[in-house]
């Protein structure tokens, strides 16, 4: 692909340049310094290298230095503004520069989350009002640089074979712009990289349009104009200090580019009393007037923090917290329980979490031995499940069991998804299928008693058909498969709990609405309805179009993801359904939810996930449903390929080692909070319970719309989230007299998050025993004590870091 070079006009003496609905050309073209475009209306195609970006009224996006790019309006009433900063001035205010990668663009964030780019915009309008523009020019460095920019991990930004000539030139263009004072020649870098001389001239020459002295010349007068225009020094003395041998060839260049003498181009431009940036019609921009007239304080150019103060009295009226969180945690498929690695974690996390229900799939699969093929025929074994229920019982976990999946001697037909293999068919014979749900029930009530069992819920399969994942049938084979299995097991008593397959919103086809008006008009029994709901989608087009193996590998799946709000819409959604759809008064519940079901989605193990699961179980669209499932307890997941890695993205609360990570504390700190709340907020919650206290603050930060439109990120790179602002949060309780231990844990990258500890260590594959233990160890957030004595006020100061939490624990003492 063809790039050109191209050279921005800065006027003598102007840091920066701008230009008005300008777009060079449709060709790519590179130069040197930054470039912010900023739209103001319509619509604009800018492509930077190979990524097209498309942006939208009011959005913001940076060019790097020498970033190949281009930008095309594609709406006739299209209006932006480019801002070019010149690299030599830049270098001369920071000399990091050309190591560093910007990543500014405000199209990454939701509009309910433009902050940092305001500031942007509030900096770039006071820069285009103000004639001082150096001072405004540098606040605007100096706040992009430590907000978007970061260091690169090589000085080549682009190691793509089509792209490594370029790769070669840019580093002599940098080159050049770093020692252009001195006497640098193509021939000295030549030698110096091990390169021909001619074939660095050649190459020079075809990416860049000029010769290499020609390009060196046009660098040297840029910087001398500086001199020219801001220093009262000899015509001498700016040539020499520009890297001009002499006065005379300096005054040769000069002429040859302007027509003017130096002194002459001097006072040409004094005269015209050059107000430094001569914007003309872009100051009466209405975007432009709107931000230049927003109040900004240095705090938010200087510390990238966003302060508030809470005040609460302890004794305000409060309302109970609904605690959906606690009630079901899954497991995946019921044979995952025989490993005694999965049991031992159950345990220990049943100790700190209090776990009702323990849900599990794939009690009729055939690892568990179910059917049993004998000379007398077929019969049932239920000693692996007696196992599994006996192992619950003894944790005091009550099991959520999911009927699935059909075993092969009964099958219909020889369809699997997972790795386990469950079959996924309707039974040959209903007869048969009906014939095992009724031994195993009959099992568990002799085994358990009816009383007990009782309690249990009893899922019909695992997921509504759609596309054939979980179900590979038709709609009304499983509408007939539910409505024989309800009808049985209520048969046998009607207080045994029975719900159908969960919604999994994989389609429009409106599956729940034809369900429950089946039941309603069928007379079907339904005591729950549930559904799953995850932050990814199969982009199904995509992915049908190619060829399907069995079992299916995840890594083919494409995905995308929803907004950030997608957990409370469908809990909405669900809501409103069943008030409209079905009128008897049934539990609704979310047996499985998780930010995504892809087990290689390196955000799982991140510290993001403890600020995910906090933000939606305290959302008030929590409380419509009973209980809120997550998925899953462990790494160790039979549904897919378990890796060799410590950490591979697997929807655990614990990986594969015993390791907890950051979303396991979550539910810690969750199940720390009392049943009253006295104050909620954005950030926030405080509850009490008796005479004890608990605040929970938290800084949930959520992926940015790149990465929701199915861009796959860098492995452990945190860079693909909205850009943020740590919060610092100045909280004041009233009301609170007597002597309290307080206990504050924190909960971020540094403290708690064994996954950023690994990363720091090296990412090491096999982890030994002592390493192991040493990341279960660092993996416990950082706890602080201290006693307080208390006469009506409390005041606290928390700074909680993007991705952090904070938990306070205030237990009275009594004497």
């Amino acid at each position: 692909m063809k790039y050109s070079v191209i050279q921005i006009p800065y006027l003598p003496g102007c840091p920066v340049h701008v230009k008005i609905n300008e777009t060079n050309s449709e060709e790519l073209h590179r130069h040197s310094g930054l470039e912010i475009i900023w739209l103001f209306t319509g619509k604009l195609k800018v492509t930077i290298g190979q990524n097209d970006y498309h942006l939208h009224e009011n959005n913001l996006l940076l060019i790097n230095h020498f970033e190949s790019h281009r930008v095309i309006p594609q709406a006739l009433n299209t209006r932006f503004i480019q801002l070019h900063v010149d690299s030599l001035y830049i270098y001369k205010h920071n000399h990091d520069f050309y190591n560093l990668n910007y990543d500014l663009k405000s199209f990454k964030n939701s509009e309910d989350n433009q902050h940092p780019y305001d500031v942007v915009r509030i900096l770039f309008s006071q820069l285009v009002g103000k004639g001082e523009e150096n001072k405004e020019v540098l606040r605007l460095l100096g706040y992009i640089t430590s907000r978007f920019s970061k260091k690169l991990s090589s000085p080549e930004p682009d190691n793509r074979a089509s792209n490594k000539e370029f790769n070669i030139v840019q580093q002599i263009l940098n080159r050049v712009e770093l020692d252009f004072k001195g006497k640098v020649t193509l021939n000295q870098i030549a030698q110096e990289q091990h390169y021909n001389s001619s074939y660095l001239s050649d190459i020079f020459r075809k990416n860049v349009g000029v010769t290499f002295k020609a390009y060196l010349e046009e660098v040297r007068i840029r910087y001398s104009l500086f001199l020219l225009q801001n220093q009262e020094t000899s015509i001498t003395n700016i040539a020499l200090s520009s890297g001009f041998s002499d006065e005379k060839s300096y005054y040769k260049a000069i002429k040859d580019k302007f027509s003017l003498t130096p002194l002459q181009l001097r006072k040409k431009h004094l005269e015209e009393n050059h107000d430094g940036l001569a914007l003309t019609g872009s100051s009466k921009e209405q975007l432009i007037h709107h931000y230049a007239s927003l109040p900004l304080e240095l705090k938010a150019i200087e510390e990238n923090t966003i302060q508030s103060t809470i005040v609460k009295d302890i004794q305000a009226d409060g309302y109970e917290l609904k605690q959906v969180w606690n009630k079901i945690m899954n497991i995946g498929s019921a044979n995952t329980l025989l490993n005694q690695n999965i049991r031992d974690q159950i345990k220990e996390m049943r100790e700190e979490i209090p776990i009702e229900y323990l849900r599990f799939e794939g009690v009729f699969n055939q690892e568990l031995d179910v059917i049993q093929k004998d000379r007398d025929g077929l019969k049932f074994n239920w000693k692996f499940i007696n196992n599994i229920l006996d192992y619950t019982r003894e944790l005091e976990l009550k099991p959520f069991i999911c009927l699935s999946y059909m075993p092969l001697l009964f099958a219909s037909k020889s369809t699997s998804f997972f790795n386990y293999q469950g079959n996924t068919s309707p039974p040959k014979e209903m007869s048969q299928w009906l014939s095992l749900v009724q031994s195993f029930m009959m099992n568990c009530i002799n085994r358990y008693g009816l009383d007990t069992v009782s309690e249990w819920y009893f899922q019909i399969w695992t997921e509504l058909p759609a596309y054939g994942i979980h179900w590979s049938g038709t709609l009304e084979q499983y509408f007939e498969l539910y409505k024989q299995t309800a009808l049985l097991i209520k048969g046998i008593s009607p207080s045994l709990k029975v719900g159908p397959a969960a919604e999994n919103f994989h389609t429009d086809e409106q599956l729940s609405e034809r369900l429950l008006g089946f039941c309603r008009e069928n007379a079907v029994p339904l005591d729950f309805y549930s559904c799953n709901i995850y932050h990814n989608r199969v982009k199904f087009k995509d992915w049908l179009e190619r060829s399907q193996t069995s079992p299916v590998d995840i890594k083919l799946i494409p995905f995308q993801y929803e907004a950030k709000n997608h957990t409370r819409h469908l809990l909405e959604k669900m809501h409103r359904l069943l008030e409209t759809h079905y009128k008897e008064d049934i539990e609704f519940i979310v047996t499985r939810w998780n930010f995504s079901w892809d087990v290689t989605n390196f955000l799982h193990d991140t510290a993001f996930m403890a600020t995910f699961i906090i933000d939606h179980m305290l959302d008030h669209s929590a409380a419509h449903a009973k209980a809120i499932g997550f998925l899953s307890a462990s790494d160790i997941l039979y549904e897919w390929d378990i890796k060799s890695n410590p950490f591979f993205g697997g929807t655990g609360l614990v990986n594969t080692e015993g390791i907890k990570k950051s979303a396991y504390y979550a539910f810690v700190f969750l199940s720390k909070l009392g049943s009253t709340v006295f104050a909620k907020g954005k950030n926030y919650i405080m509850t009490k319970r008796g005479e004890n206290i608990q605040i929970l603050a938290y800084n949930h930060t959520y992926p940015d719309q790149l990465f929701m439109k199915g861009g796959q990120p860098d492995q452990h790179s945190y860079d693909i989230f909205e850009e943020s602002n740590d919060l610092l949060l100045n909280i004041h309780l009233q009301n609170i007299y007597g002597t309290y231990k307080c206990k504050q844990y924190s909960l971020n990258r540094n403290h708690g998050s064994a996954y950023d500890e690994w990363i720091r260590m090296g990412e090491y594959a096999d982890l030994n025993h002592e390493e192991t233990d040493y990341l279960k160890n660092i993996s416990r957030p950082s706890l602080q004590l201290k006693q307080l004595t208390l006469t009506g006020d409390f005041h606290l100061t928390l700074h909680v870091p993007v991705h952090g939490v904070e938990c306070i624990i205030l237990n009275k003492f009594y004497k």
